[in-house]
């Protein structure tokens, strides 16, 4: 793991792990998406050790029950990460997103699926620089930055948030809103397309996600670089 060149003005960043998912499409009643392995480490130890990398904080990781939280704990028991209990007053992954809210105290959260096994370090940081720059050029810092796909699709699970401005929207979403409808109800939102991140850049594979064990099959795991 490369060590991060730290700057004062870059934005205070924790990395959020949604982990609260059922993991109804990736096997039988038992499986935990989460603690799969890839490439030698589990899914969850992957997008811990990347956002640690990114960020220089210890990641939170949002589970939904004490027995993901426990199994989570122990696949992480090499690790620094704290935890926080999913919003019960939401579904899906905005449960997470919200739990995390509550659980941090910095002022900015890049949230991602615990099922992002290419998870890039530098594209997170990438996006980092690129929302530290957008401050330097401007009084009003976004409400939120994320990814945009070639589509004109922004990516919502593979973003960064203003904490206060999650915390401020919290009350006009229903229960069944998804990251998408976060997204949505921001403003500003800036969106970097994928094609201005520079070459070598992993971007659409940082995105990626897995939902069936077929997926992670399909997926290759990226050169060591430790």
């Amino acid at each position: 793991m490369h060590a991060r060149q730290h700057s004062a003005a870059d934005p205070d960043v924790t990395g959020v792990v949604l982990a609260g998912g059922r993991s109804s499409r990736f096997g039988d009643a038992d499986a935990n998406k989460a603690v799969a392995s890839f490439g030698g480490r589990t899914l969850l130890g992957r997008v811990v050790d990347a956002l640690a990398d990114a960020t220089d904080r210890s990641p939170v990781v949002a589970v939904r029950t004490a027995a993901q939280r426990e199994t989570c704990a122990a696949a992480l028991s090499d690790r620094c990460v704290a935890f926080a209990r999913d919003d019960a007053g939401f579904d899906g992954p905005l449960a997470g997103v919200f739990g995390a809210a509550d659980a941090v105290d910095a002022p900015w959260l890049f949230c991602c699926g615990c099922d992002m096994p290419l998870l890039s370090p530098a594209v997170v940081r990438w996006l980092v620089d690129t929302l530290r720059d957008r401050g330097d050029a401007s009084d009003a810092p976004p409400a939120a930055l994320a990814v945009r796909h070639p589509d004109g699709t922004p990516e919502p699970l593979h973003a960064l948030y203003r904490t206060s401005a999650v915390e401020r929207v919290r009350n006009r979403l229903p229960s069944s809103a998804g990251p998408r409808a976060l997204l949505g109800s921001l403003e500003p939102v800036v969106t970097v397309p994928v094609d201005a991140a520079p070459a070598g850049l992993p971007v659409e594979e940082s995105t990626t996600n897995v939902n069936t064990r077929a997926e992670l099959a399909a997926a290759s795991p990226p050169p060591a670089t430790r």
